[in-house]
């Protein structure tokens, strides 16, 4: 390889020293260098050495007159030291993008549906143009400034265009997935660095027969590889024409160096900027944390203290430890209960939050049993190989009242949990104190729940029980068996049965195989039954079943009952248990009068009797007709607590809403949400969420559904974006 160019051989700086001046002498310790080409010409360090400037050894084109033959024409040419140096820089670009292009692509699965067709096509005729022109630029002695420019600019056509097609490639596939693939802009860095590479070999060659280079590869020929030299015009001892390096400033080399490096430190820059602001990602974090000492409402205001608007195909609300926490079309966002101000945002373009199936309601938010923490998943574009294989996905917990990331993770799903201070992603454990590895389940395990576990304990699986189906006993009693076990010690199982279920959707099966554990309290048959032979149960938390030191034993009794309401459980954050209901009894659909019987508050630990409870465990929610005084009608969204207290009624106004407020109306003017999980809340227009500080009230003030949505194509899977109207009611006088 060549030797540096930035300096000389003689290891000395000459900026003054011009050898056209002494045309019979050589510098000393340079007569060995004087033969063209042959071992004696160099020095070993000239042969071997990088040249990474020399093309960088020349002067600018300003410098072409520091040496040469006292002839008309200069030497080097004009422009040739340039040149010289662009094409190191191009070959030292196409390598260093390449190897980067080759490392990024370790990342990635099936490149190939990610690189264009063009591309490959493009990439094929500059690598076959190459080969052919090669020849003819070595052995084509008589080279015209038409052939020159015409091989450049077919070079230079092939790279741009090339080029152009990765970034397109790389802008469609943000647009489309959200995910901005740094491995395409390196590969539109590696072609436009070949096509510089490649366009100025014909210039070089070009420039050869102007000088007196009589074969290619002489010493004064611009084209090689190698330090240039001048012909002396006289001859060695033994016949040859004698030859001297040529001497380059001090500054000339500074500036050929810098010729030399700044096309790939330039491309760089560009790929590297582009890359971190075409961010998918836009993050807010809260100012200041939520106010964590807010406490859910035990009662219910006579009517909203504040209204927001949102537009989204779905919404999900879920409660954090200061308030409501909302999952749209355009990421999580977190409301201030008070005044429904947002204090902090995550959105992530064209992401999909994966949902947990597993879990009642199809979980894509979850919560910690404190509120503190919120987990969810984001679903990778298929190419992004995960390190298991599989469908790549993210997992971030996030601080719930500040927004600010605490955990993020690569992987490919399974059961996504999380207590007070650890959370559980597939298979490992991670602290959330300092993002640490805990431990790691052993393969075939067979974990599965997904959702929240308890403070300090993990629930392996939930998996359903057959007994109810064998029982002589005439009423319904659906059960699971739970696996659990302390956070610190994974080894520790314990197997739980009895743990109360969700009502079957037929009198004589059993499809719910899960329960809702609420932050971090479950509900389980004590074994025994009352006077009427109806089986009893109790709540204690997840932590004493688990056999968590230090864990609260305490236990409160339900009374009997035919199991849990899962979606009133989780919409109020109380355990709210069913009625005694007859197992041959043709259930109410919707259920009406046998919703909910008892309930569990974790705020206040005290089980109430619904028929004695203000709140919005046991309140029934809906739209119902509204006359008015001039003999008119509209509608209302009305939360009506379990005591027939009043609750909280909120007008719609007339014209506000896509639907007539006849259509809105619940059946019967008698609201009856929340229905039982087999109904999710997408069909219905109204629902209610408790959450600390307010209870979130959410109509669909459009409800549009599946249909044409007035641009593109009309497809019929097509989802359009609805208008979410959400209410703050604050909690009432007790």
């Amino acid at each position: 390889m060549p030797s540096a160019p930035n300096t000389d051989d003689n290891g000395t700086d000459q900026p003054d020293t011009n050898p056209s001046s002494q045309p019979g002498t050589a510098d000393s310790g340079d007569e060995a260098s004087t033969a063209p080409d042959t071992g004696e010409t160099e020095a070993g360090a000239d042969r071997n050495a990088a040249e990474a400037g020399e093309a960088a050894t020349d002067t600018a084109d300003g410098e072409g007159n520091t040496a040469g033959t006292g002839e008309a024409e200069p030497f080097p040419p004009r422009g040739a030291l340039t040149l010289r140096a662009l094409r190191w820089a191009g070959l030292l670009g196409a390598l260093m993008f390449g190897s980067i292009a080759l490392v990024l692509r370790r990342e990635l699965k099936d490149t190939s549906s990610l690189i264009p067709a063009e591309a490959f096509t493009l990439t094929g005729c500059m690598v076959f143009g190459g080969l052919l022109v090669w020849p003819l630029l070595n052995f084509w002695e008589k080279k015209g400034p038409i052939l020159t420019t015409v091989m450049i600019t077919v070079m230079a056509a092939l790279g741009m265009t090339m080029s152009a097609s990765l970034i397109m490639a790389w802008w469609s596939t943000y647009q489309e997935t959200g995910f901005s693939v740094l491995f395409l802009l390196v590969l539109a860095g590696a072609a436009l660095s070949a096509t510089l590479f490649l366009s100025t070999g014909p210039l070089l060659h070009y420039l050869r027969m102007r000088t007196t280079a009589e074969v290619i590869g002489d010493p004064n020929d611009p084209s090689r590889w190698r330090r240039l030299h001048f012909k002396t015009g006289e001859k060695t001892d033994k016949g040859l024409p004698r030859y001297e390096r040529i001497r380059v400033p001090r500054r000339s080399r500074t500036c050929l160096m810098a010729i030399g490096i700044a096309p790939a430190l330039a491309l760089a820059s560009a790929i590297a900027g582009t890359w971190a602001l075409v961010n998918p990602v836009h993050h807010v974090i809260a100012k200041a944390p939520a106010d964590a000492s807010l406490a859910p409402p035990t009662s219910l205001a006579p009517t909203a203290s504040w209204t927001k608007e949102i537009s989204s195909t779905e919404l999900t609300t879920v409660a954090g430890a200061g308030g409501p926490i909302l999952l749209t079309d355009d990421g999580i966002m977190a409301l201030n209960p008070k005044d429904g101000s947002v204090l902090w945002t995550y959105s992530r373009k064209q992401a999909t939050f994966a949902t947990s199936s597993s879990t009642p309601n199809e979980r894509q938010l979850i919560t910690s049993p404190d509120g503190k923490y919120l987990a969810t998943r984001i679903l990778l574009p298929t190419f992004v190989v995960s390190p298991q294989g599989g469908q790549a996905t993210i997992t971030l917990v996030f601080d719930a009242q500040t927004g600010r990331i605490v955990f993020e993770r690569q992987g490919t799903g399974g059961p996504l949990q999380l207590t007070d201070s650890a959370v559980l992603d597939d298979d490992t454990a991670f602290s959330l104190t300092d993002g640490a590895e805990m431990w790691s389940l052993p393969e075939g395990s067979g974990a599965s729940y997904s959702g929240p576990a308890g403070h300090a304990s993990f629930i392996l699986k939930c998996s359903k029980e057959h007994s109810d189906e064998k029982v002589t006993t005439s009423v319904h009693r659906p059960t699971v068996t739970t696996t659990v076990f302390p956070q610190n010690d994974p080894t520790t199982k314990v197997k739980v049965e009895n743990i109360l279920s969700e009502l079957p959707s037929e009198p004589y099966s059993f499809d719910n195989s899960f329960s809702s554990f609420i932050d971090g309290w479950a509900a389980r048959y004590t074994g025994k039954t009352d006077a009427s032979g109806n089986p009893m149960a109790e709540v204690i938390s997840l932590d004493a079943l688990a056999k968590v030191d230090g864990a609260d034993t305490a236990t409160f009794p339900l009374g009997a009952t035919s199991g849990i309401n899962t979606e009133a459980s989780r919409i109020s954050g109380s355990i709210v248990a069913y009625p005694v209901i007859i197992r041959d009894a043709s259930l109410p659909y919707p259920p009406k009068d046998s919703r909910a019987a008892t309930l569990f508050d974790p705020v206040t630990r005290t089980v109430t009797p619904v028929s004695q409870d203000r709140s919005l465990a046991a309140a029934r929610t809906g739209i119902i007709e509204t006359p008015a005084d001039d003999g008119s009608s509209s509608a209302a969204l009305v939360i009506r607590p379990g005591d027939d207290s009043p609750g909280t009624t909120i007008p719609i106004a007339p014209g506000s809403t896509y639907h007539p407020y006849k259509k809105l109306a619940d059946k019967d003017n008698t609201p009856v949400q929340p229905l039982t999980p087999q109904v999710t809340k997408s069909e219905s227009r109204v629902w209610a969420v408790r959450t600390p500080g307010a209870v979130i009230a959410i109509l669909n003030a459009t409800d549009i559904g599946h249909r044409d949505c007035g641009g593109g194509p009309i497809n019929g899977s097509q989802r359009c974006r609805d208008t979410y109207r959400i209410f703050g009611v604050t909690g009432g006088q007790k």
